[in-house]
């Protein structure tokens, strides 16, 4: 083997060890993550609103409807009627 091989050897063996420990380390963080999660709470925190935050529609605001400018066009049967079929046209 020449020395460019090992060489070559070497970096494999040394990125398959970092990926390794970086892996390990990884699922280390969560499941300490996991463990810190399923840890019962202190106390539980109740959440109060602020006179700021409102929740409800001010009686001077009012909803207006959005007016149509044109009208829908009407679809009507007669534009059905020049429909060829398969069989008409000897495809089936």
């Amino acid at each position: 083997m020449s020395p460019l091989d090992m060489l070559i050897f070497f970096f494999f063996i040394l990125v398959t060890i970092k990926a390794a420990t970086s892996c390990i380390d990884y699922w280390k963080d969560v499941d300490d993550e996991i463990r810190e999660a399923s840890a019962p709470a202190k106390a539980p925190v109740r959440a109060s609103l602020s006179r700021t935050v409102r929740t409800g529609v001010p009686s001077s605001v009012r909803v207006t409807p959005i007016k149509r400018v044109n009208k829908p066009a009407v679809i009507t049967a007669r534009a059905y009627d020049n429909q060829v079929y398969l069989k008409d046209k000897g495809a089936a």
